[in-house]
């Protein structure tokens, strides 16, 4: 940290104060209290992220109890990342407008440098190590500059796996690298540190990348593609953000160095405007180049006299707008408006009132894994995550979280959307409903296997392999009605009860029997796959599985 001066250390000091203050007194983000389930069950690995998060988030909470020991090592972190923003930028006369232009970024206050345990944190951390690194390297490559580098890359994977995109591109900008001996001692050491990780992806049959590069995938909606542009527009800056990029068109690149910034900035930019078009892009997926944009156009900006007054004027204005917000959304006492901060609202007296509404009964959430996890974490309860057929995949399904309900009475919480019973307004304002479920049987562990299928008439006949892979029992005669359907484009083709099909009360652990299933052709699009899965009379999913008929 060689640039910066005791001024400095005061803006960074105020820095983490704010950010401090903020995790004492706001409550998780839904995607928080998920993380912090992560934290709560420490593998190599999870269904929507790599495991960095989770030890963060574990470090801290054992340190201290709550909000704060859930942000903690994440608070430290983030301020480390604005230090190292700071140090970068190296401006040492007008500190004023350096505050000005970093924190006009509306990332910067949660995403890159704020207070969110959140994955973004530590991939920007160890980013900014390897970007500070690689410089290093360029000047002279060597055997210990190289280990570091592979040790931050691959924590920078492990972090999350935009990382790859980072590396990729640097590389790209500079294909001199492969002629380099320590460029591969560094790809070697990486690809070791990174082997944990590849095993609990091979053991779990590769969920993650299975979520994010297929099932994520939807038809093309044109307002992705508007809405992505117009989102990063933003996230420059929303007054700012055209200078920025005017700004950015004026970048000479000097070297290999300012060439690995371009090709970062343009190929991150680039790559997600084209899965835009498959998918709706998250304003904060390129996060991990606002540190490299600033550094790109920080010195244009303050050399240019006029524009500097302008983007003075515009940004602080909107710096004001941003701390205001970020008070309103730690204050409860402030009342919610609309959706504005609603995963922050209110979540402790909103777990607590569903635990008073169940009085002594497991509790169990439909479609909603971050309901789930925020439940556990306010209340220390445990509680079980229903998910219906068409409802995404998640870290839940990998545990076995089912089996703490397994044979009880559950109060199970329902959106709006599901049109439940009991419907009435919660803590948080929003609407939720709930139906009671008499005898919880969970139907995971009943693996689906498609043996083969026949053309029968005006049906196909689906001949399907059922195997009880749990320890326990699976009941077919049962108060939940349990059967096997047939869908397509998120419609119910069929279903069968499972006690017609299996002829039989049970499925004993390890017993397995083949039934038969007849879906018409008249419903059948045979250019598309039939998902099968087992479900319940209260729509709970068990397995689920995708067929192609050939």
């Amino acid at each position: 940290m060689n640039n910066l001066t005791k001024k400095h250390y005061y803006l960074i000091g105020a820095w983490f104060v704010i950010n401090l203050l903020q995790a004492i007194f706001t409550g998780l983000h839904s995607d928080e209290s998920y993380y912090w389930m992560y934290s709560e069950n420490m593998a190599w690995g999870y269904f929507d992220h790599p495991p960095m998060v989770a030890l963060i988030i574990h470090l801290g909470h054992l340190l201290l109890p709550g909000e704060l020991g859930v942000r903690l090592v994440i608070i430290l972190l983030s301020t480390a990342t604005f230090a190292l923003i700071l140090n970068e930028l190296n401006e040492k006369k007008d500190l004023f407008f350096l505050g000005v232009f970093v924190l006009s970024f509306p990332l910067l206050h949660t995403h890159i440098a704020g207070f969110l345990a959140i994955p973004d944190i530590p991939l920007l951390f160890f980013t900014l190590w390897f970007i500070i690194l690689y410089k290093k390297f360029l000047k002279r490559p060597s055997l210990p500059t190289s280990v570091l580098l592979s040790v931050v890359g691959a924590a920078m994977i492990y972090s999350k796996y935009h990382a790859f995109l980072v590396i990729g591109l640097t590389v790209l900008s500079n294909l001199k690298l492969l002629r380099n001996k320590y460029f591969w001692v560094t790809v070697a050491l990486t690809i070791v540190l990174l082997i944990p990780h590849a095993w609990w992806q091979i053991e779990n049959e590769f969920p993650t990348f299975k979520y994010h590069l297929v099932e994520r995938a939807k038809p093309f909606r044109l307002k992705h593609v508007t809405d992505y542009l117009l989102n990063q527009l933003v996230m420059a800056g929303p007054l700012t953000g055209i200078l920025i990029f005017w700004k950015l068109t004026k970048f000479k690149i000097k070297n290999d160095f300012d060439r690995a910034l371009i090709f970062n900035i343009v190929g991150f930019y680039a790559v997600f405007f084209l899965l835009s078009f498959k998918n709706r892009i998250e304003a904060h997926w390129t996060a991990a180049i606002m540190p490299m944009l600033m550094f790109a156009t920080y010195p244009l900006i303050k050399n240019d006299a006029k524009v500097k007054k302008w983007f003075t004027r515009l940004a602080v204005p909107i710096i004001a707008l941003l701390l205001l917000f970020r008070i309103y959304l730690a204050l409860d006492v402030i009342p919610n408006v609309g959706h504005t901060k609603i995963t922050f609202y209110n979540r402790e007296a909103h777990a607590l009132e569903i635990k008073e509404l169940a009085q002594g009964k497991k509790v169990g959430f439909f479609d909603n894994y971050a309901a789930a996890s925020n439940y556990i974490f306010y209340t220390g309860d445990s509680a079980v995550h229903l998910s219906t057929p068409n409802y995404r995949f998640n870290q839940y399904d990998l545990w076995d979280e089912e089996k703490y309900a397994e044979g009880e009475t559950v109060l199970a919480i329902q959106s709006k959307h599901l049109n439940p019973p009991h419907l009435q307004r919660m803590a948080t304002g929003q609407m939720r409903g709930y139906i009671i479920i008499e005898k919880f049987q969970s139907l995971k562990g009943l693996q689906i296997e498609v043996q083969k299928a026949e053309d029968a008439g005006n049906n196909f006949q689906f001949e399907i392999k059922l195997s009880n892979t749990n320890a326990r029992p699976i009941f077919a005669e049962h108060v939940s009605e349990p059967v096997l359907a047939a869908m397509q484009d998120r419609a119910e083709l069929v279903s069968l009860p499972l006690y017609s099909a299996l002829n039989q009360q049970k499925l004993e652990p390890g017993e397995k029997a083949t039934v038969s299933i007849l879906v018409p052709k008249e419903k059948l699009d045979i250019q598309h796959p039939v998902t099968f899965y087992t479900r319940s009379k209260e729509n709970i999913r068990g397995e689920i599985i995708s067929y192609k008929i050939k």
